[in-house]
């Protein structure tokens, strides 16, 4: 069972980051991607499980990742 979620950073904190999945906001850790020094911005894509971000992906990447998880209707996550 895969609890990956794909969300677009919206705002910044300390650390934090809120990400957009759909309507549906949500403040996730930076922590691990922070000390893999791996830049994070707003609008950036990640991939998030159990409230942190564990992965920074591309548009296209997070629009494959919403068709699988959609069926084959590859709407946007």
């Amino acid at each position: 069972m895969c609890l990956e979620q794909v969300g677009q950073v919206v705002t910044m904190g300390d650390g934090t980051a809120v990400v957009a999945r759909g309507k549906a906001r949500a403040v996730v850790s930076l922590v691990i991607l922070t000390l893999e020094g791996v830049p994070v911005a707003c609008g950036d894509w990640l991939v998030m499980h159990s409230g942190i971000a564990v992965r920074k992906i591309s548009a296209e990447e997070a629009a494959g990742m919403a068709a699988v998880r959609d069926g084959a209707g590859g709407r946007r996550p």
